[in-house]
């Protein structure tokens, strides 16, 4: 077993098969498997524990084979992940193996032909399988696209990409407002403002008018206004779901969080089939230091939101660390990787946790920071000083000497990245 789940007890192991039946019925596969995996650990010969850890490895190679299929013509690097780790959740089943490696033969890169340049550029530090240096994900021509548009065009290129209530609401506004909504999207404040408001003295009865003003105060910085907003936005239109939620958030980032807390329990109360609600919650209580209470709520949010949403494990991530739990925290960041192994949010303390825990452990958490690393380039320094301290946790003081070698040319200029690598320098050489 890689990590110690559970405490020790006579009965540890029956209790640790009833917990994955539980999470496998609520359709939580990667944390199943961990439980059942524990279960067999603990009494190798256990039928029903080899039968819910099979039907668990087949769950989630099946999700990730599916999800490799979307991306092959979209994202060659994505495919071949999700390819990788179904082949890992195959764990010793040969014929899920055998699924798992015929998709990652399929996506493997076919070396082509060299051209010949006048100098070649070197690769990239842990260059993804593509060997492509190139930005990723940006449509040809998508900036000269946008800038064709005009403002009805701009307005329903944003309308789409809004909550489908936001997107409603808004669009029983007129011009007025949609010449505000396209200022506020591209970040032209003082544009978006008069725009905005004349189109709440034209639509005084349109709840949604006040609430794109709320957002207009909050992105100015004008938490009180932001908050006067979203109320009135909420005395209009009672039932308005975005605007009960900008307000919960605007309290928990002034610091309310206990004010915060007791006005989404009124509006659930009111709205029990609100997920994102009940997941705000969920975060309104760990910020207020309310570890198992986070976890309540994270439980009755998993019901109400997508199967594949990766927040309430991340939420849930937070809450067992909180309460110093770190295979608990564990567990649920495997369980978000397992749906999005992309996941800079999961990748992130699922490294720090394993660096945290040291010996082996960190060896993994070095492989972790470097995937890091490839997505998200931009900050690569804070990532390769985490590789530096996990080599240098596994024992390997040259390679991480070398590393934080590498990166010192990297830091940018701001006195905390210069500590963070003081830091790990004075436990490299210690």
């Amino acid at each position: 077993m890689a990590f110690g789940w559970f405490s020790k007890g006579k009965d540890a192991g029956d209790k640790a098969l009833v917990k994955a039946q539980k999470l496998e019925g609520q359709g939580r596969w990667a944390e199943a498997l961990s439980y059942y995996q524990d279960a067999l650990d603990r009494a190798p010969g256990g039928e029903d524990a080899k039968a819910g850890l099979r039907r668990c490895r087949e769950r989630l190679v099946a999700f990730n084979l599916e999800e490799s299929e979307a991306y092959r013509a979209s994202d060659s690097d994505k495919a071949r992940e999700h390819a990788r780790l179904a082949h890992e959740l195959a764990g010793s089943e040969a014929d899920l193996q055998s699924q798992s490696w015929t998709v990652l033969e399929s996506l493997k890169v076919r070396a082509e032909p060299r051209r010949p340049t006048a100098e070649s550029a070197p690769a990239p530090l842990f260059a993804t399988s593509c060997s492509c240096a190139a930005p990723c994900h940006v449509p040809e021509g998508a900036e000269e696209e946008a800038a064709d548009m005009d403002v009805e065009d701009l307005a329903a290129f944003y309308l789409d990409a809004c909550d489908p209530a936001e997107r409603e609401a808004f669009e029983a506004l007129g011009p007025t407002f949609r010449e505000g909504f396209v200022r506020l999207h591209q970040g032209d404040l003082a544009a978006a403002r008069p725009a905005l408001e004349a189109a709440a003295r034209e639509a005084p009865e349109a709840g949604a008018a006040a609430y794109a003003l709320g957002l207009l105060c909050a992105l100015e910085g004008e938490a009180g206004a932001a908050a006067e907003q979203f109320r009135r936005a909420l005395a209009i239109s009672p039932g308005f779901a975005p605007a009960a939620r900008h307000l919960a958030d605007v309290l928990r980032e002034e610091g309310r969080a206990g004010e915060a807390v007791g006005f989404l329990r009124d509006w659930l109360d009111a709205h029990g089939d609100d997920g994102e609600g009940r997941l705000l919650l969920a975060l309104c209580r760990l910020e207020g230091g309310d570890g198992p209470g986070a976890r309540k709520e994270v439980d009755a949010a998993r019901r109400l939101v997508e199967e594949g949403d990766v927040r309430p494990s991340l939420i849930l991530a937070r809450a067992h660390r909180l309460e110093g739990n770190r295979d608990g925290a564990l567990r649920a960041l495997q369980a978000a990787l397992a749906r999005r192994p992309d996941s800079l949010e999961a990748l992130v303390p699922f490294g720090e946790l394993l660096l945290e825990t040291g010996g082996a452990a960190a060896e993994k958490a070095a492989e972790v920071f470097k995937r890091c690393y490839r997505e998200d380039p931009d900050r690569g320094w804070y990532y390769l000083i985490q590789v530096a301290r996990a080599y240098a946790a596994r024992g390997w003081r040259t390679d991480a000497a070398e590393m934080l070698e590498r990166v010192r040319g990297e830091l940018p200029d701001a006195p905390d990245a210069r500590q963070l690598w003081e830091r790990a320098r004075d436990a490299v050489e210690g």
